[in-house]
C-alpha cells in the first residue's frame, strides 16, 4: 500500500486521520512512515470521520481517513452523508479482507464495495495484486474526483499485515483542474505523437489539428474523432500497425482510442487532455493530465519543432500504406470500406456498429467527406444500435454499418427506420455469427463456432419485407434513392480473418519507428 499512500501525498493529500485497527496496519504504517505526511488519532471512527470532515473544510483540500474493516466501516457513514451534500473533499480508505474471505463467514468481513454508493462521487476496489503504475494512477483518480465530494477506496489486504516495507518516493501525476492560464505554458519535447480521441465538442478539433500543425507531430486520429473528415498533412494512415520505439512525448486528446494496439505504445510523458471526469488510462502509463477546456489547453503546449521528425513518419505511413493496399481479399468487410470512400456521402452521418465494423473502419475508412462519425463505445455493447442511428437520422442522413448479430440483437428498431424524417441506409455484414470473436484465440477451439460465434443460417430480406423496408442489392443506388432501405452483404469470416492474418504477419516483422 506504499505505491497508494505516495501517490496521495504527492498529490498534496498530506493528512491521514486514523482509528485504531488491524486489517489496515500496511496502510496505517505506509501513511505513519511518509515524511511528508502528519497523523490524526482519534479511538472512534464515527467522531474521527467527522474530525476529518472539519479539516477538510477547513484545509479546501483532500484529507484521507484509514479505518479497519467491518463495522468500523459502518460508523463513517454520518460523515460521509454530510461530505456528499457539503462537496467535502473526503478520501476514504477502507481496509478489507481479500475476495477469497467475503461472503465465507470470515470475521470481521462483510461487504464493503460500494457501500457508499449514493454518498460518493467515485469508488473503487483495489486488487492486492495489481501494478505499481495502475495503483498510483487511481491514487491520482481519486485525487482529482474528491475535488468535487468524498471518494471510497476499498483496499483489501493478505496477511501477513506485518512487517511492512517502505518505498522509495515516486513521482507525482500533475493534475491540472479547470481554467488554465497563460501562466501554466507547457514546453513538450520536440518529438511527439498526437493520439485523437472522440471529441466533446465538434469545435475542438481545429484547435488539436492546428497545434500538430505547429508543433510538427504526426497524428494517429480515431475514426470517431471526425479527423478524417479534414484531411491534414500531419494525420496518418497506417498507424495502426507501426510499432514504434519508446517516445518522448505522447499527448491524447479526448476518448480512449478505438484501436487497442496503441495500447502497447510507450512514452515518457504521457498527457491527457480532456473536460471530461472519466480517467483514460487504460495502460497505466499516464504522467499528466489536463482536466479543462481542449482549446484553451492546445494554446500553453509548445515546443521546438523538429523538421526531420514528420516527415519520417510520413514516409513511412506512405510505405505502409502502399503495402497494404493490394492485400484486400475482393468482397471482404476491409475492402468494402477501402471502396466507401467513393459513395457521394457529403451530409451524411455514420454509424458504426461497435463490434467489427468500428474497427474496421478505423482501420481502413479515410472517406474526403461526410458529416460525423458515431458509435456506441462508452461500453461497446451491441444492444440498440439501430434504434441510435435512428435518433441520429432526425438531423441528417445516415448511413449504418452493424454486423448480423448486433442487428439481430435490435430488430424491432427496424420499425423506427419507416418514420425517420431522414433517410437511414442500413447495411448488415452477414457472415453467419460474431466475426470479432474469431480473432481471438479462442477460435481454435472445436466448440468456437458453437459456444461463441453463434453461427447461424439468418438472412435479412424477410425482416426488410416484414417491417415494409425497400431491400436493396447496390449501396451506390441506395444512396442515389436518398430513402431508408436495408442492404445485406454476405462476406467470409474465414476470408476476413486471413487477410488480417497476412497483414499481421508481413506488417509486424519489419515496421518499427525509432
Amino acid at each position: 500500500m506504499w505505491s497508494l499512500i505516495d501517490q496521495l501525498v504527492q498529490q498534496g493529500v498530506t493528512d491521514f486521520f486514523l482509528a485504531s485497527g488491524s486489517r489496515s496496519t500496511p496502510l496505517v504504517l505506509a501513511a505513519a512512515h511518509h515524511k511528508k505526511a502528519r497523523i490524526h488519532r482519534h479511538f472512534d471512527e464515527r467522531g474521527l470521520a467527522f474530525y476529518a470532515l472539519g479539516a477538510a473544510l477547513a484545509k479546501e483540500a483532500p484529507v484521507a481517513i484509514i479505518a479497519t474493516s467491518g463495522t468500523a466501516i459502518g460508523n463513517l457513514l454520518p460523515a460521509v452523508m454530510e461530505a456528499h451534500h457539503a462537496s467535502a473533499p473526503l478520501i476514504l480508505l477502507t481496509a478489507d479482507r481479500p475476495a477469497e474471505l467475503r461472503e465465507t463467514c470470515a470475521n470481521q468481513t462483510t461487504d464493503q464495495v460500494k457501500m457508499f454508493q449514493p454518498f460518493v462521487r467515485w469508488q473503487f476496489d483495489f486488487e492486492p495484486s495489481m501494478p505499481e503504475m495502475a495503483i498510483r494512477s487511481q491514487a491520482a483518480h481519486a485525487v482529482f474526483r474528491a475535488m468535487s465530494g468524498p471518494v471510497h477506496l476499498n483496499c483489501p489486504l493478505r496477511e501477513p499485515l506485518y512487517p511492512f516495507e517502505t518505498g522509495a518516493e515516486g513521482r507525482k501525476i500533475p493534475l491540472h483542474l479547470g481554467t488554465l492560464s497563460a501562466q501554466q505554458q507547457r514546453k513538450l519535447p520536440s518529438r511527439g505523437v498526437i493520439f485523437l480521441g472522440r471529441l466533446p465538442k465538434r469545435s475542438d478539433l481545429s484547435a488539436v489539428l492546428a497545434l500538430a500543425h505547429r508543433l510538427q507531430w504526426p497524428v494517429c486520429a480515431d475514426i470517431l474523432s471526425n479527423a478524417r473528415l479534414t484531411p491534414t498533412e500531419e494525420q496518418l494512415r497506417a498507424f495502426h500497425w507501426l510499432e514504434p520505439s519508446p517516445l518522448d512525448c505522447i499527448l491524447h486528446f479526448g476518448e480512449r482510442m478505438t484501436s487497442k494496439r496503441l495500447l502497447n505504445w510507450k512514452a515518457t510523458e504521457y498527457i491527457h487532455v480532456s473536460p471530461h471526469t472519466s480517467w483514460f488510462d487504460p495502460a497505466q502509463q499516464l504522467t499528466e493530465r489536463f482536466h479543462s477546456d481542449i482549446p484553451a489547453a492546445c494554446a500553453l503546449f509548445d515546443a521546438e519543432p523538429d523538421s526531420t521528425w514528420l516527415p519520417r513518419w510520413k514516409e513511412l505511413d506512405r510505405e505502409l500504406t502502399n503495402r497494404i493496399a493490394p492485400l484486400f481479399v475482393p468482397g471482404s468487410e476491409s475492402s468494402f470500406f477501402h471502396s466507401l470512400s467513393n459513395l457521394p456521402l457529403r451530409g451524411w452521418n455514420f454509424f458504426l456498429g461497435t463490434s467489427m465494423p468500428v474497427r474496421e473502419a478505423d482501420w481502413f475508412f479515410h472517406p474526403p467527406h461526410g458529416r460525423a462519425f458515431f458509435s456506441n463505445r462508452g461500453l461497446s455493447g451491441i444492444d440498440g444500435n439501430i434504434a441510435t442511428a435512428a435518433g441520429l437520422a432526425q438531423t441528417a442522413p445516415v448511413l449504418a454499418l452493424v454486423g448480423d448479430l448486433t442487428a439481430l440483437h435490435d430488430l424491432n428498431s427496424l420499425s423506427l427506420l419507416k418514420s425517420s424524417p431522414h433517410p437511414i441506409v442500413l447495411l448488415i455484414s452477414n457472415n453467419g455469427g460474431g466475426g470479432i470473436f474469431s480473432h481471438l484465440a479462442i477460435s481454435r477451439d472445436p466448440r468456437f463456432e458453437e459456444l461463441f460465434a453463434f453461427q447461424h443460417n439468418f438472412t435479412f430480406a424477410g425482416a426488410a419485407h416484414m417491417f415494409g423496408l425497400p431491400y436493396e442489392r447496390d449501396i451506390q443506388t441506395a444512396i442515389e434513392k436518398k430513402h431508408s432501405c436495408i442492404i445485406e452483404w454476405t462476406n467470409s469470416r474465414a476470408d476476413n480473418h486471413r487477410f488480417h492474418a497476412l497483414l499481421n504477419s508481413l506488417i509486424r516483422a519489419s515496421y518499427t519507428h525509432g
